[in-house]
């Protein structure tokens, strides 16, 4: 994925023609008719994503809902942001039994059809990450030789980023984490970011502040088609 970087009433857009999507973030309300007419006008036929992080926007900037609702874009993302430092980390002890592995280009496929069953909307399906494989890390867990869960880490220069973790019940869930954080952290990463949904289980974001996460702000994502 190609992406340029291009200016729009000052505010940066990234293109991606091959994919053809742009990417606005943390658009501030004042510039958002301007910012949105131009993209109209120059990218008939892109999808559109917005996104808003709490803790890159300008003190006392607010998400421009009035304006998302009016060229009816849907939220994708609610999410809450939570970070966890190597120096909080705490391990904690899985249950007998649960075996989580790092995914092999072997095992790819069947993840592959496992990831996009399950997450039919999601931007990064599986040919998206098989186009950027080297900065993924993802582990698997298999029950019976089954595929039942699995947790995608982006992992880049700049940071290191939970995108998805599918589990089944709470000890599935706290292996995948565990195992994720402890890999992150074993290649010298620092700090790990991961975006709960607003919505997820109570006892998800307990696991998660167990080993150390603490909740720093909020993500939001719309998408819109032109």
């Amino acid at each position: 994925m190609n992406s340029i970087k291009i200016k729009i009433a000052d505010v940066d857009v990234l293109v991606t023609a091959s994919e053809k999507n742009i990417q606005l973030n943390d658009l501030p309300t004042e510039k958002f008719e301007s910012v949105w007419n131009q993209v109209v006008a120059d990218y008939s036929g892109y999808e559109v994503f917005f996104c808003f992080n709490s803790e890159r926007m300008e003190l006392g900037q607010k998400v421009p809902i009035e304006q998302l609702t009016k060229i009816k874009a849907a939220i994708i993302d609610d999410m809450l942001n939570f970070k966890l430092h190597s120096d909080r980390f705490t391990m904690v002890e899985l249950e007998n039994g649960l075996e989580v592995e790092l995914l092999t280009e072997t095992e790819f496929a069947e993840f592959a059809t496992f990831h996009d069953h399950h997450n039919p909307d999601m931007f990064w399906t599986s040919d998206r990450i098989k186009k950027r494989r080297n900065i993924w890390q993802i582990h698997t867990l298999k029950k019976n030789k089954q595929l039942e869960g699995y947790v995608m880490t982006m992992i880049t220069n700049k940071n290191t980023e939970i995108f998805a973790i599918k589990a089944d019940c709470n000890a599935t869930f706290k292996a995948l984490l565990t195992t994720t954080c402890q890999n992150a952290f074993a290649i010298g990463k620092k700090e790990i970011l991961y975006m709960i949904e607003k919505g997820a289980l109570t006892s998800h974001q307990q696991i998660a502040m167990n080993l150390g996460f603490k909740e720093t702000g909020f993500y939001q994502g719309f998408q819109v088609y032109l």
